[in-house]
């Protein structure tokens, strides 16, 4: 059985089709959990330690009694009923940790930047990812002002969002059926001069329609792609 208190009030750059959305809403006023839990705080008030301890230990067993469920496989979006994804960057990073895709999908990804600075999502091969770490070069030591443009490498069959910081950007895009054969992988990056290298790079593991994995590449922290990645 749960229960709830009632608390007080806590404290597109490539031509894909974009729009943009304020914030979203704020933290649940109403906290749910298991009755037990006040069970449990009668038992400590009426009885001596020793009764206090075995109330403890239904409590964990009540909680702990309902099986994890697992993971879902992705149900692949179409172009009528795209897959809504959420990334979230920070500096320097992305959460999640990992973006599940299926090839021939198409997704509608809400990149929100929950950073201080400019930052993007660079969805990408790892080659790509290196193309785009070279030309994204042009921006060390801008001045202050808009962004220079930078134009899409050669080749680029991935996806590019940058945001600002506060804002969210959502575009729609279709994962390329050959995906889980590209070399190298695939992965989410950012190169704004410097943000690759402290980290901001997360995988992209290809799935099929029942969950089963394709591809999964390694992102590490030291990994700095250059035109000669594979």
């Amino acid at each position: 059985m749960e229960c709830i208190h009632r608390g007080g009030t806590p404290t597109g750059l490539d031509g894909n089709e974009e729009t943009t959305a304020g914030p979203g809403p704020g933290l649940p006023r109403d906290l749910p959990h298991h009755g037990a839990v006040h069970r449990a705080q009668r038992l400590i008030a009426t009885r001596g330690p020793v009764a206090s301890i075995a109330a403890l230990a239904l409590v964990i067993a009540a909680c702990g009694s309902s099986a994890v469920p697992q993971t879902p496989p992705p149900v692949p979006g179409t172009s009528a009923a795209p897959r809504e994804l959420n990334i979230i960057a920070r500096d320097y990073t992305y959460v999640p940790s990992r973006i599940d895709l299926v090839p021939g999908e198409t997704v509608v990804f809400h990149v929100i930047n929950g950073g201080l600075v400019l930052h993007e999502a660079l969805l990408g091969t790892m080659a790509q990812q290196a193309a785009w770490e070279q030309a994204e070069q042009v921006l060390v030591d801008v001045p202050p002002g808009p962004t220079p443009e930078v134009p899409p490498p050669a080749g680029f069959t991935g996806t590019r969002i940058v945001v600002a910081s506060g804002q969210r950007l959502d575009i729609v895009w279709t994962v390329p059926l050959t995906a889980a054969s590209d070399p190298g992988g695939w992965f989410v990056g950012c190169h704004i001069p410097g943000h690759w290298a402290k980290g901001m790079v997360v995988p992209v593991r290809l799935v099929d329609d029942k969950g089963n994995v394709l591809t999964m590449p390694v992102a590490t922290a030291s990994a700095s792609p250059s035109p000669s990645s594979p």
